[in-house]
């Protein structure tokens, strides 16, 4: 089973104020278009959240992190978006190969 490893925005490294800003961002627009129930937007945050994410995952196995992020539950992408500044309070996701 392949497991996917979030590595954390390092918030002392450079960039790191700006990739921090962009994944704020991206959360703001997705509650916005919840909120406003706009599905075209909504799909649109969701890929910026997944192209924030995907730059800080690999997998332990050397399967596609695309390919492990397609089996991934919404709660388990959820939880990996939390793990970005260091909220993760579960074990890493783990996704089916």
């Amino acid at each position: 089973m392949t497991k996917l490893i979030v590595t954390p925005i390092d918030m002392a490294a450079p960039g790191s104020y700006a990739q921090r800003k962009r994944l704020m961002r991206a959360l703001a627009h997705l509650q916005d278009a919840q909120e406003k129930q706009r599905a075209v937007e909504m799909v649109g945050a969701f890929d910026d959240l997944e192209a924030l994410v995907t730059a800080h995952l690999e997998t332990d196995d050397g399967t596609p992190v695309g390919e492990a992020l397609e089996q991934l539950s919404a709660n388990e992408f959820d939880q990996m978006v939390g793990a970005l500044v260091g909220a993760e309070t579960v074990p890493n996701a783990k996704s089916v190969p």
